[in-house]
């Protein structure tokens, strides 16, 4: 027999069949497919590969929050306080938080997190107790009733001696920040000064229009109010103040000296933040000169505020009335706008603005002096500029060739010192004219963390998903789609059936 007969033999030679596994064949499939996925699986294990799609990346940490947590050197302990009988409907953003606070420990070897239950821990009970997380009374439906039931809900951040609380974690759209800013302000030697100019009216009668501003700034800066008078402690603006907020109070008459020292602030490299309209709207929606005299200040930076008030088809809803009769109406002089200068950083998460109320403004060219427009109106908007009528039900609707676009905020920094952002709107940032669905409060925070921070917290995005329900139907789709869902799988069924019957035949 030849040497190539037999390669043929052993060529074609079945070794399953030789050895008789071939009832053991699918069984060693299995148990090496097994086997590969464990060693798979033990390989990877300390791999973490986590994809985000959802719009505007709300399940992954923003550029700002990475940045910090990478240059941390101290270690910081984040505690989440969870109770064990949380309500059911807080059970998924219970979830949502322990995945946010993973992240943070994954993103930083110097970040520690621990999930504590104090109703199983009497210690870590006591601890939030002692540290200012209450316990939060909840109410939800058991058997038919009514049932209150207590539990804690809140975020310990800890770095040495120092701390800060997040009493309740009720939402968990803005709690990124909240988080950031307590590891921000654990983490600093100091917190940079923020100043307020224009609300000292509000303050003496016992009201702050500016408390949710003030709650906000806290988190990262040191906020106090300027009173700008011969011979105070203020009567030059201290450069250690980082940023300035100024604003036009209907109240508030700027003197010589009030001008003197912010041009003399800015002109010291500092920066300031501007609220102002380019006329005095009183609180009983009189028209009169403006009182503010801020063009002094402005002049220099080839920006001016008109004397004029904006309105625009995109308009906010606003309640008027009283407590008998009372409508909804979109109020065309509360315009909101999208129109954001995209080579700014200040609107990284920024969706909407609305400005009540609200001035153009112009730009010129002035030596020395980089001027850029930040935020327009849409091109649906006109002006009011002689006579001026501010009822909702008697708005005329304007011509065609009266609507235009105009500029509402402009950014104007000198060089070698001196650096302002002008809001052609006063009330841009008081509590009574806020809304959930814009983001006025985050555009500022975002340019005063450029303008006093370097940036550390700017572009820090809500945590939250866009939902987009299906557009309205008419009855005869309804109908259609309801009845195509109860009958489509019988139909289905029925054909099938039908098909094996007549092949059988």
């Amino acid at each position: 027999m030849s040497i190539s007969s037999n390669l043929k033999k052993i060529k074609h030679l079945n070794l399953i069949s030789l050895l008789k596994l071939d009832k053991f064949q699918t069984q060693m499939i299995l148990t090496v497919v097994v086997a590969l996925l464990a060693v798979t699986n033990l390989l990877l294990t300390g791999v973490s590969l986590r994809i985000d799609l959802s719009q505007g990346q709300a399940y992954t940490l923003s550029p700002a929050t990475k940045k910090l947590l990478g240059k941390m050197k101290e270690q910081v302990t984040i505690q989440f306080f969870a109770s064990s009988n949380l309500p059911t409907r807080l059970q998924p953003l219970r979830s949502n938080v322990v995945d946010l606070l993973r992240e943070y420990e994954r993103q930083s070897g110097k970040v520690q997190v621990k999930i504590v239950d104090p109703d199983k821990d009497t210690v870590a009970g006591q601890k939030a107790q002692s540290t200012g997380i209450p316990q939060l009374q909840f109410s939800q439906m058991e058997q038919d009733k009514f049932a209150v039931s207590k539990a804690y809900f809140g975020i310990l951040v800890n770095q040495g001696d120092k701390k800060e609380i997040i009493p309740q974690v009720t939402e968990v759209e803005s709690l990124e920040y909240n988080l950031t800013s307590a590891v921000y302000k654990l983490t600093r030697q100091e917190l940079p000064k923020i100043g307020i100019i224009g609300d000292e009216v509000g303050l003496s009668l016992g009201q702050d229009p500016l408390s949710v501003v003030r709650q906000l700034l806290s988190k990262q800066f040191y906020v106090s109010a300027l009173n700008i008078a011969t011979g105070s402690a203020d009567e030059k603006i201290s450069s250690s103040y980082k940023s300035l907020l100024v604003f036009d109070s209907p109240q508030k008459e700027y003197t010589d000296l009030d001008i003197k020292a912010i041009n003399d602030y800015l002109n010291g490299g500092g920066t300031a933040i501007l609220f102002a309209n380019g006329l005095n709207i009183t609180e009983n929606l009189q028209i009169a000169p403006a009182r503010h005299r801020f063009s002094d200040i402005l002049k220099n930076y080839g920006i001016i505020i008109q004397e004029n008030l904006l309105l625009s088809t995109s308009a906010e809803l606003v309640n008027f009335g009283n407590d008998v009769v009372s409508f909804l109406t979109p109020y065309p002089f509360w315009l909101k706008t999208n129109v954001f200068n995209p080579s700014s950083s200040n609107f990284s998460n920024i969706n909407q603005l609305t400005y009540p109320w609200v001035s153009s403004i112009t730009v010129s060219k002035v030596q020395d002096v980089a001027v850029k427009e930040l935020v327009k109106t849409t091109t649906q908007t006109w002006e009011q500029k002689s006579s001026f009528n501010l009822n909702p039900q008697e708005i005329k609707q304007p011509q065609e060739k009266d609507l235009k676009q105009y500029v509402i905020t402009a950014e104007a920094e000198k060089k070698g010192g001196g650096h302002i952002v002008v809001v052609g709107s006063s009330r841009f940032l008081l509590d009574r004219y806020l809304s959930r669905d814009t983001n006025n409060l985050d555009f500022v925070l975002n340019v005063l963390s450029t303008m006093a921070s370097g940036g550390e917290l700017a572009g820090i995005h809500q945590r939250a998903v866009s939902f987009y329900p299906l557009p309205d139907l008419p009855q005869s789709q309804k109908d259609f789609f309801k009845y195509a869902n109860i009958l489509l799988l019988p139909a289905l069924f029925a054909v099938y059936g039908a098909f094996r019957l007549i092949k059988r035949k």
